[in-house]
């Protein structure tokens, strides 16, 4: 790859809170005419390049032997351009074709016993990385905020320090923006806001009700539908009066931490539609189709939501400036105007 080329890819890629539906559909529309109905791509990662071109007919791929030298791929020891056959030049032709270099790259590391790691890279599907940039650690709020964290219990600087590495640890480095961060981002978040729950809760502990206040709120929950209960009523009296569980753990901390908007948090986190504690299950079990560019969009817009919660809810144990608080109404639509790389 010449100079050239290696200056036009990387200027492809755009700084930004990531991509929508939009700017997809807009770089479909933009398919390059010397493409034709084939998806350009590059492969990368941790191998030995082949020494002629490989072809797998039944995925519609084709593997090109040259060794890349360019800026992107910084962390990868090999570069390959390869084609991808696609049915559509359409979302469901993307996913369609992601699945298929997703099979061979998944069989090729089952070869391998999973002992390298290796991705893919197109300006149609990933010409809207996700990624930060770069600050000075000369902070002047750092050794406040260091201060007033050591000042904490020791059980509650345990969780914090749990949920502050859950923070800065799975997301890519700058220089490898070419890989997608989100899903394990996205847990990573997730997994900070339950330690922060724990945390929070410690220092606001709240008494447990007794077997007789629970027995109260039982009956009065029972009486309330005229003793006749349907199966969803059981299980809201279970999840709301007999065993919270989680859900009830991260309402405590929510209305400690914020008494004006804790209930629009709590519902977006448990209640909403697209709340944000399935999609963390989704993702954990396997249920989210991590080749659909449309799936990881959904995905990114909820993040940003989890993303301010998490860093407000920070803000009440270690000091510094968070993101901004939604509308009085409590609506969570400010929380998609601005994210983690949107100008201040």
């Amino acid at each position: 790859m010449s100079s050239e080329d290696s200056d036009e890819l990387t200027n492809r890629i755009t700084v930004g809170a990531g991509g929508d539906r939009y700017h997809l559909e807009y770089r479909i529309q933009e398919w390059p005419p010397e493409w034709g109905d084939s998806m350009e791509i590059f492969i990368y990662g941790d191998f030995n390049p082949p020494s002629s071109e490989l072809h797998f007919k039944s995925l519609g791929i084709t593997i090109y032997p040259e060794h890349l030298k360019n800026d992107l791929f910084t962390s990868a020891m090999y570069v390959l351009r390869a084609k991808v056959e696609v049915k559509e030049k359409s979302i469901a032709g993307l996913v369609d074709a992601a699945h298929r270099i997703n099979s061979l790259l998944g069989v090729w590391s089952l070869e391998e016993w999973g002992a390298a790691s290796r991705g893919f890279w197109s300006q149609i599907t990933h010409g809207r990385p996700y990624f930060g940039g770069a600050s000075a650690i000369d902070h002047r709020h750092l050794y406040g905020s260091i201060e007033a964290m050591l000042r904490l219990p020791q059980p509650v600087r345990r969780k914090l320090g749990a949920a502050l590495y859950w923070v800065r640890e799975p997301g890519n480095l700058v220089m490898e923006a070419y890989r997608s961060d989100l899903l394990r981002v996205y847990a990573g978040y997730w997994n900070a806001f339950e330690c922060l729950v724990d945390a929070i809760n410690m220092l606001s502990p709240e008494e447990k009700p007794s077997r007789e206040d629970k027995q109260r709120l039982i009956d009065e929950f029972v009486s309330e539908r005229a003793c006749k209960l349907t199966a969803e009523d059981i299980q809201v009296c279970y999840r709301e009066i007999v065993d919270p569980g989680f859900p009830g753990k991260a309402g405590r901390a929510l209305r400690a931490c914020f008494p004006k908007d804790a209930e629009a948090y709590i519902f977006e986190c448990f209640k909403a539609e697209e709340r944000l504690y399935q999609i963390r299950n989704d993702i954990d079990h396997g249920s989210v189709d991590a080749e659909d560019p449309a799936e990881l969009i959904r995905i990114e817009t909820r993040f940003l939501v989890l993303w301010r919660i998490v860093l407000r809810m920070f803000s009440h144990l270690i000091p510094f400036s968070p993101p901004s608080e939604p509308s009085s109404e409590g609506h969570m639509s400010e929380f998609q105007d601005s994210g983690p790389n949107s100008p201040a």
